[in-house]
């Protein structure tokens, strides 16, 4: 039931953002545009597990499943629940069209889950670990190769013994 749900629901999305541009939407939401207004970057608070923008901001919500949520929140600026964007928005909405773009991305982002560039977290995490276990050893490998501290002495002394012996 739960899966039906969700397929009208990203159906219904997808339909009230007919014409947004989800690119257009990254790069506002990314901030490589700048809002019209000067508002501040959506990354900049907010993170989208998506692999079109940067991993962003840890203040605010995840709003990788978000998707088709976001006209109510920028409706006014009362209509939005934390006191931190109220400020940061006070007289630089958006325009609808931006947010229109920003909620395209977003549902976008949400149908393909798992595509950030976090998700690659583990691969390189575990290629690290080669390298430098192949580095570690490779400087002990050197230093076992060695001689002990002490062998120039011990040889001095097996030396002087074999005279003392003759």
């Amino acid at each position: 039931m739960k899966i039906y749900r969700l397929i009208f629901l990203s159906m219904l999305m997808y339909t009230l953002s007919f014409g947004a541009d989800a690119q257009r939407g990254a790069k506002l939401f990314d901030g490589e545009i700048p809002f019209k207004s000067g508002a501040v970057a959506c990354v900049s608070c907010h993170n989208v597990n998506s692999a079109s923008v940067v991993s962003g901001g840890t203040l605010a919500m995840d709003l990788s499943s978000m998707g088709g949520a976001l006209a109510p929140t920028f409706s006014s600026v009362d209509a939005m629940s934390s006191n931190m964007m109220k400020q940061a928005y006070r007289g630089k909405m958006p325009t609808k069209e931006e947010i229109a773009d920003i909620d395209a991305f977003i549902t976008q982002a949400a149908s393909n889950p798992g595509e950030g560039s976090g998700s690659h977290f583990a691969f390189y995490a575990v290629i690290l670990a080669i390298i430098l276990y192949a580095l570690l050893s490779m400087l002990n490998r050197r230093k076992t190769l060695k001689q002990s501290v002490n062998q120039h002495i011990y040889d001095r002394q097996i030396k002087s013994s074999q005279r003392e012996e003759k």
